[in-house]
């Protein structure tokens, strides 16, 4: 029963750290600039409210968002993020609105992905980023997913969905 007992215990405590390891976070960002011999962006840690970075009508049901907690101090010191054109789900920096959450990469284009983060960089756009430890002990903070700023159109949206909620 002790063995068990102590096998359970090492399972756990090893299963929590694989765990802790793999937590995502996010944080508001600027992005800098992009290198793409080492596939890094270069970001400034920002402050910003998500209730108005990402506007939800009325009536909508608040329950979990999609979007980790913020990222602890240990993470918004670090400016230098990796970002990958291509891979699996959170293996590959994806771009997404944030009103739909629709992917917008082109993954059959391997210099959207770059052109992209060259856009944000020129315009200095404010953005949610994912921030997700790599695979490894040692392995650097990535960037799995980018949420751009909500555009006029989904302002519209917005304003169009609450409109129809007070007619009915």
């Amino acid at each position: 029963m002790r063995l068990w007992l102590a096998a359970l215990m090492f399972v756990s405590f090893v299963f929590g750290a694989a765990q802790a390891q793999a937590a995502s976070c996010s944080s508001f960002v600027v992005i800098k600039s992009y290198d793409a011999a080492s596939n890094t962006i270069e970001v400034s840690h920002e402050k910003g409210k998500m209730r108005k970075f990402f506007p939800k009508p009325e009536g909508t049901p608040t329950g979990p968002t999609k979007i980790p907690a913020s990222c602890k101090r240990k993470v918004t010191k670090e400016t230098s993020l990796v970002v990958k054109s291509t891979g699996g789900r959170l293996s590959m920096t994806q771009i997404r609105s944030n009103f739909e959450g629709k992917m917008l990469n082109d993954t059959d284009d391997p210099n959207w992905l770059p052109a992209k983060l060259q856009e944000l960089i020129d315009g200095k756009t404010e953005v949610v980023a994912i921030i997700r430890p790599g695979m490894g002990k040692d392995a650097p903070l990535g960037v799995t997913t980018v949420y751009l700023p909500i555009t006029p159109e989904e302002e519209a949206e917005i304003t169009r969905l609450e409109n129809i909620g007070e007619d009915a």
